[in-house]
């Protein structure tokens, strides 16, 4: 486009800023209701796959159950309990298995100097940390090898429970007592978004080593048993493969779906994926329909200006204007109303997904802050806006634009 015309077709653009203004702000408003939709719907996507990631990573969790089903002779109402020799059984059995580790848990008193609560404590290996997203703040750890080897009175705590405990005091290296016996605090829980519990909160609970918790409680049984498969196709493999060794093991059928009690949080990941991938393609057709009733009153407003114009559009082409200059100016205006009603959208929806996102982070289980007010205005949303914008603003524009193009300089010079 040669540069006398682009001055040209701006200058006539400018004549006509207040018959457009109205209909900047229905671009502006549906660009923002678009944008924030978009946003709103990929972050609670986003925390609740952190949250998930938060309860363990590809994680399979067994516990003890109750038989539905006569086997071999055996009646149902069976308690099938599980046992740490079945953790050597398993690894060794189902090579799918990348991560194995069982879990002891009980509700024990526990004080340090003038405080006391009861909460949940658990008896875990090293590889708990691993398949829980469990790591330490700084200056602390968790449970590692040598603290099972050696049964040492370490524990680890949810960093609620240090809260409870300690306050704003340091808590490393101090004692606490857990049903009277002295135990020494090795690390805090880091904060993280937990979707999903049992038996409580990680926040709320302690860790102590698996052999310590063994020796204190004299239980014989595991209480709950984790894996993690070697790859995430292989959460269901994994979960049958157990079923039928424990099925053979303790005589119920690998059918029972009641003998072992399993949490999958695999395939429960997936579902929560698609689920929230639908929300968020139902909040952007609602913003994309909203967007498109301005490209709707953008396209009247193109055809009203054009029957305005019909003398003037005559004149220009009585004097040598082509068709391609009149569909030029038209798209051309048509691309300015859209430029500005969007770039005001973009610009505020910008600044309420940042400011939203200001407000401090909170991990306490089913928060609104946790989910619904962590907004995420990333390039692919963007890039999906642009793309959408482009589209509109050329069918709001070419119509009226070739109608003006076919207007005969004779009949419209003679147009009152």
């Amino acid at each position: 486009m040669k540069t006398h015309l682009l001055k040209l077709y701006l200058a006539e653009y400018r004549k006509r800023k207040k018959k457009t203004a109205l209909i900047t702000f229905a671009i502006a408003w549906g660009a923002l209701s678009l944008l924030l939709l978009m946003s709103f719907g990929r972050g609670l996507g986003n925390q609740f796959r952190i949250g998930l990631h938060g309860l363990g990573i590809d994680l399979i969790m067994f516990t003890s159950g109750q038989t539905s089903q006569v086997y071999q002779g055996l009646p149902k109402g069976r308690r099938i309990l599980l046992y740490p020799a079945d953790i050597d059984l398993l690894r060794r059995r189902i090579p799918e298995i990348k991560l194995i580790t069982a879990e002891y848990f009980t509700r024990m008193v526990v004080t340090y100097k003038d405080k006391e609560t009861r909460r949940l404590i658990n008896g875990v290996e090293a590889a708990f940390g691993i398949l829980r997203s469990t790591t330490a703040g700084m200056g602390g750890r968790f449970i590692n090898p040598d603290d099972n080897k050696f049964s040492r009175r370490t524990a680890f705590l949810g960093w609620k429970t240090k809260l409870n405990l300690f306050g704003g005091e340091d808590p490393i290296g101090k004692v606490i007592y857990i049903n009277r016996e002295p135990f020494k605090v090795i690390g805090v829980m880091k904060k993280k978004l937990q979707m999903g519990n049992y038996q409580g909160l990680a926040y709320d609970q302690i860790y102590i080593p698996f052999s310590t918790f063994s020796k204190m409680y004299s239980q014989r049984f595991v209480d709950r048993i984790h894996i993690q498969p070697l790859r995430r196709s292989y959460s269901l493999l994994v979960e049958r493969r157990v079923k039928e060794v424990l099925g053979k093991k303790y005589r119920f059928s690998k059918d029972d779906r009641y003998a072992l009690n399993v949490w999958n949080t695999v395939t429960q990941g997936e579902i929560t994926r698609k689920v929230f991938v639908g929300i968020e393609a139902f909040l952007g057709i609602i913003g994309a329909l909203t967007l498109l009733i301005g490209a709707v009153g953008v396209t009247n407003l193109m055809y009203t200006i054009v029957k305005e114009r019909t003398r003037e559009i005559g004149i220009k082409m009585a004097l040598g204007a082509k068709k391609k200059h009149i569909v030029q100016q038209f798209l051309l205006e048509s691309f300015l109303v859209f430029l500005k009603g969007t770039f005001w959208g973009i610009l505020i929806a910008f600044n309420i997904v940042g400011l939203v996102r200001s407000i401090p982070m909170s991990y306490e289980m089913g928060s609104i802050q946790s989910y619904l007010l962590r907004p995420d205005f990333s390039a692919d949303i963007l890039i999906l806006f642009i793309s959408i914008m482009g589209v509109l603003v050329f069918l709001a524009g070419i119509f009226p634009a070739l109608k003006a193009s076919k207007s005969n300089p004779v009949e419209a010079l003679r147009y009152e």
